[in-house]
């Protein structure tokens, strides 16, 4: 049996060696709450931004994290490269060194942390959906906007180069009017989640359509449950209750579309995607091939090329490239979350707005908006119209919605 390596015994370093110099940059305490998958997420990210985004503006501190298991949260402070931990996310939010709380729990502690950590003065990162019903989302937006601080909702996928491509190709008018765009989330869960498809996946549709469309107007839609048959239902007062979600929407700007949602779609792992047919032409992305953006295309003459070409977004030019790698060098679905966070702190550094490129507070609050409207719809069989959003600023009542 051979002997393991022995591990290099700590001496004196070699001739000509030289002390890096301590990295200039201001720093920004972050607090984490929760350890699980999107905990992973974001420690990865926080920590690889560190080094991608250089020399950047303002890098990232992981001095605690929060959960409620000690044995669990204290691994998770080693595991992730946090400084130390609590088992009370009260202590997180009154902890005087972090600037910034970054809560990546579950959904039902969302709400009374984040708030409570506004009302620290913290900058604010939230997983997605923001809250459960719309008066709550509204609420942590009002707070965010009065308090002044900075506040993202983790809608990552807005990061995807890809999808940041083809959001930029719309805004510049390259493909003309938009007719029609079909938007859909689809995975296979087993058990299917209480928490129903649209809350636990679709509302990214939801939150994409808004993000390369614009506002939805007006929601049709139709829920079901036929796997779980409504059983061991996360909150009976949740929007979304089914496995599946079919909706027809109407958007502001006259285009129409639909979005669905399905946690009973046999092995699917992670397929959101969509195709948005426009006056000069379409564009298609699918996550589960998140580098490519399939567009229609002309050559040098003009012509319309037969179909759709595929184009990899890996290349000088192309939305975060600079970032990264040589060109045709494949991001992965871990470098949204890192382009998501560079973005985030760019504008704590450089004190400008999250939005429009960044979900805002704002953002999940429409979300859920949308979320609610099509739980009524669905509820009473009639389409619902989404009025225009009263800003915090501005203030007013909670948007109506009306039955037609």
């Amino acid at each position: 049996m051979s002997r393991p390596a022995e591990v290099p015994r700590a001496g004196s370093p070699g001739p000509g060696y030289r002390r890096a110099s301590p990295d200039p940059r201001p720093r920004a305490g972050v607090g984490m709450l929760g350890y699980g998958f999107m905990g992973k997420a974001h420690s990865n990210a926080l920590r690889t931004m560190t080094y991608i985004d250089w020399p950047g503006v303002v890098r990232p501190e992981l001095l605690a994290i929060a959960g409620r298991t000690n044995e669990r949260v204290a691994d998770a402070a080693v595991r992730y490269g946090f400084d130390g931990y609590y088992t009370d996310w009260h202590g997180l939010v009154e902890d005087e060194r972090l600037s910034v709380f970054d809560n990546a729990a579950a959904d039902e502690a969302h709400l009374q942390p984040t708030l409570a950590a506004i009302a620290a003065g913290k900058h604010v990162v939230c997983e997605k959906p923001l809250a459960r019903r719309a008066a709550d989302a509204l609420a942590m937006w009002e707070a965010a906007e009065k308090a002044g601080v900075k506040h993202l909702c983790c809608y990552n996928y807005r990061f995807v180069p890809a999808v940041q491509l083809a959001r930029n190709m719309l805004r510049e008018g390259a493909l003309g009017e938009v007719y029609q765009a079909r938007f859909r989330y689809s995975q296979s869960w087993s058990p299917i989640s209480p928490d129903g498809s649209l809350v636990t996946i679709g509302c990214h549709a939801v939150d994409q359509a808004r993000f390369l469309v614009g506002d939805i107007a007006s929601v049709s839609a139709l829920f079901g449950d036929p796997v779980s048959k409504g059983a061991d239902k996360a909150d009976p007062e949740t929007p979304a209750p089914g496995d599946v979600t079919n909706a027809l929407v109407r958007f502001a700007n006259g285009a129409q579309g639909t979005i669905d949602a399905s946690l009973c779609s046999r092995n699917r792992r992670n397929m959101l995607a969509w195709e948005i047919n426009c006056e000069r032409g379409t564009l298609v992305w699918d996550l589960e091939r998140l580098n490519e953006l399939r567009v229609s295309a002309t050559n040098s003459s003009g012509a319309s090329l037969d179909g759709l070409a595929d184009v990899i977004v890996c290349e000088p030019g192309h939305p975060f490239n600079d970032l990264w790698w040589p060109a045709g060098h494949l991001l992965g679905w871990e470098h949204a979350h890192t382009n998501m966070f560079i973005h985030f702190f760019r504008c704590l550094g450089q004190d400008r707005s999250v939005g429009p490129e960044g979900a805002t507070f704002e953002d999940g609050y429409r979300v859920a908006l949308i979320s609610e409207a099509m739980l009524a719809s669905a509820t009473s069989g009639r389409r619902v119209e989404i009025e225009a959003v009263h800003t915090p600023s501005v203030g007013g009542p909670l948007p109506r919605q009306h039955e037609h």
